[in-house]
């Protein structure tokens, strides 16, 4: 009872002291003086009540109580991120509490960047300056400030005005000043020369920079380049590479920064790329060793570098996530996504990166609503948008991989004559996963035992090219995930080869893969030797429950799928993308569901799951996904891998091969997403089934005709496909 009474009496507590409110007279928006003056007196009302630490320093910032606020900022142990700002926030009201805040916040800057690493002040000017907020801060505010009322407010709502208010003023006091001492700071330890022209041999010119770091570069050094079409004004991964004892690099695509090229991107890249390396090699601060690295674009144009031949100086690449353009861009599995047409602007627009238009969110989802909406064919996306989009339509014209896209990359046998040691790092949930496997097969099925290693965890597109943090997606990542590859990893890996030092640690052996949920890692010679063993599954027309089955035997079951793609108020398969990883549910009506029954022991899901798909169907050719999930013991949604792809180009990319209307086929496929993951005992395994009709790609009206030109008159039968029982699924596991 006592207990009891404790818990109503907190309760009463935190709900009275959560309705209290504050008087508060709201000013005009626009009179700075004013709003300053309000917003001080509300946070010194604010001051008086129970707050957290954070809550309660940002308001004796906002009331001028400096030094209160700064015993506070000290006594909080934040994350290494965190301590990032929590410096900055002291430093701030240490100046805010002089005479002279601009000379006073100036020098106490400048003083801390000196004492600071090099990896500091890299890190000071990502969170800083590179990825500066302060214009989100101001309209936060403001937005904020708009929808509260005069009178009297809630302490909630007190609270949410003054850290809005903290973070604008805070921010918009310092942003000039802080980019201009970390400029300072920067050229004060390196030696950068961003004026490089490099010409080629068809008449073009690339535009690099080199940086040097002062009094620690010898007179002749390995230099590692990243080639890149994604210009910035500002090398920092050079520097990064300069503070690890390496010349650093950065070279762009030909058009980008200071050449005065035509911009085209992934085309030239297969002999741009050789004629820089061959440019270093000739350099009097070259000791004719070099390294590549970079993830995404810059993943590809190490491989792109090797289209023709290795250049003798080319010692080693860290590929991350690399995109291999025709095979995983702007396709996945031949299945043309709309969310490359606007990269396209972003990257071609000006010398730079047209942030403003790449982050134009309502342009581009009311560009693929109404397309969807209307119907009209796929090839007229840039007529709705009303701006031409010549490389989109370029890239419409080959649907298959076909020599347009065999031109940029290594093909077939020209990865025979790549010899060189290489570290392929992705991710489980990285959109280029299929990217940066296709390069890592055919360079196995074309050099017998390379030195080629694999790195592969539970990382995205952006997480396995740098630090991942604690949390996937919702789901949190076990501590031994938490590796600082592009920090650490990638120069372990150029100082084993370039310097001779040990290898890193976490590569034991050729394949080393994460086991989520298990907190380890694991190493094998191949991906062959990952799973020793297969959970095969067979689709089946039973039901338990709301769900069909998932049998161990091939059966003569018949289970029937409808779409009607005239039908624009719904879409399909919109669940197949990853995001988030964990779901309390899904939607049992889109698709076709299977469950299995309940693991009896535990297993470990290693690898890429594959499948053969029987079934009959009304049309020439189908885009289809299937979707992998763990139904966990706690009933909630894992999802563990999914394949798209299209039905005509299962089994060769390179040619469409239609089906013939109601003949029962087989098409298999086998380039789903690799996955590593502890699947606990009394899981079950769930299966969706889908046809792919939604927003975010083209849709494939199965008439066999260029499916760019398919549109909603097409569409005038609805789809009817109906899967046998010898359909089946494949999990490759591993079993102690």
């Amino acid at each position: 009872m006592r207990k009891i009474g404790l818990i109503v009496f907190l309760l009463t507590l935190y709900l009275s002291s959560y309705a209290q409110e504050i008087r508060f007279d709201k000013v005009a928006l626009s009179d700075s003086i004013a709003i300053n003056q309000t917003m001080q007196d509300l946070a010194e009302k604010l001051s008086k009540q129970e707050l957290k630490p954070r809550d309660r320093y940002r308001a004796y910032i906002v009331s001028g109580e400096y030094s209160k606020a700064i015993k506070i900022i000290k006594s909080i142990s934040g994350t290494k991120e965190e301590q990032v700002f929590l410096d900055f926030y002291s430093i701030y009201a240490t100046a805010k509490s002089t005479e002279n805040f601009t000379g006073s916040f100036r020098q106490l800057y400048e003083d801390y960047l000196k004492s600071s690493d090099d990896i500091h002040l890299i890190d000071l000017d990502l969170a800083m300056v590179i990825r500066d907020r302060t214009s989100q801060y101001i309209a936060n505010f403001n937005n904020t400030y708009n929808k509260i009322n005069s009178g009297t407010i809630s302490l909630k709502a007190a609270k949410n005005l003054v850290n809005t208010y903290y973070f604008k003023s805070v921010f918009s006091a310092t942003k000039h000043m802080v980019a201009e001492e970390i400029r300072k700071d920067h050229e004060r330890r390196y030696e950068i020369d961003d004026s490089i022209l490099i010409p080629t041999k068809d008449g073009e010119e690339i535009s690099a920079i080199l940086v040097k770091r002062k009094g620690k570069t010898v007179s002749k050094s390995p230099t590692l380049l990243a080639f890149s079409i994604y210009a910035e004004e500002k090398p920092l991964w050079a520097m990064l590479s300069a503070s690890k004892g390496y010349v650093g690099m950065i070279a762009n695509t030909r058009g980008k920064r200071k050449s005065k090229s035509k911009i085209v991107p992934l085309e030239h890249e297969n002999t741009d790329v050789y004629e820089v390396l061959d440019w270093i090699s000739k350099q009097g601060w070259s000791n004719e060793k070099i390294g590549m690295y970079g993830g995404s674009y810059d993943g590809f144009t190490q491989w792109a570098s090797m289209k023709h031949k290795v250049h003798p100086a080319l010692k080693t690449i860290v590929p991350s996530v690399a995109i291999a353009p025709g095979i995983d861009y702007p396709m996945e599995n031949n299945v043309l996504h709309n969310f490359s047409y606007s990269w396209n602007f972003y990257v071609t627009n000006n010398k730079y990166l047209d942030n403003e238009v790449v982050g134009d969110f309502k342009r581009w989802n009311n560009l693929k609503n109404t397309w969807y909406s209307s119907g009209v064919a796929f090839n007229k996306l840039d007529s709705l948008d009303g701006e031409v989009n010549a490389l989109w339509n370029k890239y419409m014209k080959h649907p298959a991989y076909d020599d347009f896209w065999k031109k940029m990359i290594p093909y077939k046998q020209e990865f025979s004559k790549i010899d060189i040691p290489i570290l392929t790092i992705t991710g489980y949930y990285d959109d280029s996963q299929r990217g940066a496997m296709h390069y890592y097969n055919q360079h196995h099925k074309y050099v017998k035992n390379p030195n080629h290693y694999l790195l592969i965890g539970p990382y995205d597109h952006w997480t396995a090219q740098d630090k991942p943090m604690e949390y996937l997606r919702n789901y949190k990542l076990d501590k031994a995930a938490l590796l600082n590859i592009r920090y650490d990893l990638v120069y372990e890996w150029f100082d084993y080869i370039l310097k001779g030092k040990e290898k890193p640690g976490i590569l034991k052996d050729k394949v080393n893969f994460q086991v989520m949920d298990a907190n380890t890692w694991m190493h094998k010679p191949s991906l062959a030797a990952m799973t020793n063993d297969t959970l095969r599954f067979h689709l089946s027309a039973n039901k338990k429950g709301d769900l069909y089955s998932l049998e161990s035997q091939a059966n003569d079951s018949k289970v029937v799928l409808t779409v009607d793609y005239k039908d624009r108020k719904h879409m399909s398969n919109t669940e197949y993308y990853p995001w988030p990883l964990e779901r309390e549910k899904i939607n049992l009506k889109d698709g076709l569901i299977f469950k299995s029954d309940v693991l009896q022991e535990d297993v470990i899901m290693n690898g890429s799951f594959f499948g053969n798909l029987e079934f009959s169907i009304n049309k020439k050719d189908v885009d289809y996904s299937v979707i992998v999930y763990q139904l966990t013991p706690e009933g909630k949604y894992f999802h563990l891998s999914y394949y798209i792809g299209r039905a005509s180009f299962a089994k060769n990319r390179e040619h469409r091969n239609l089906l013939t209307p109601n003949a029962l086929t087989q098409i298999p496929f086998s380039n789903s997403k690799i996955v590593s993951k502890k699947l606990e005992k009394g899981s079950s395994i769930v299966i969706v089934i889908n046809i792919n009709k939604n927003n975010n790609a083209q849709i494939n009206y199965g008439t066999g005709k260029d499916v760019n030109t398919e549109s909603i008159k097409d569409a005038a039968t609805p789809l009817k496909i109906t899967f046998s029982g010898k359909s089946s699924i494949s999990l490759p596991i591993w079993e102690k």
